[in-house]
């Protein structure tokens, strides 16, 4: 799952996202998404930049419920929905990929540059 922060660097990146996508297609990487992402890519002023994100090939999941409670944070429905959905959530945001990795066993946090190294090591 890629954080919204991790959006914008992958079509900044040249050829990031054409590679992404070659991936995604291979079946190598499963890209996923939920309403927060969603959301939040539907609020950039920018229409070129919004443009070139969605062609960023991945799916929507279901958003997963918080427990009974204050609100969470938009960070803690990514990472609730990504615990249950993905084997990894990609975020620049530090303090979030620490929480993910001291909250759970089986997800791993990942930043941009581990998913850059993690693509360019896939067969092309």
């Amino acid at each position: 799952m890629l954080d919204t922060n991790v959006y914008d660097l992958v079509v900044t990146r040249s050829g990031f996202t054409d590679r992404l996508n070659r991936a995604v297609e291979a079946g190598h990487v499963d890209v996923v998404r939920t309403r927060v992402q969603e959301n939040e890519i539907a609020r950039i002023q920018s229409a070129s930049r919004r443009a070139a994100i969605r062609k960023i090939r991945g799916r929507t999941v279901p958003t997963i419920s918080p427990p009974p409670g204050p609100w969470p944070s938009d960070d803690t429905l990514i990472a609730l929905t990504a615990e249950v959905s993905a084997d990894a959530l990609v975020t620049e945001d530090k303090e979030l990929r620490e929480r993910v990795q001291a909250a759970s066993n089986r997800l791993e946090a990942w930043s941009f540059a581990h998913l850059v190294q993690f693509i360019d090591a896939l067969p092309e």
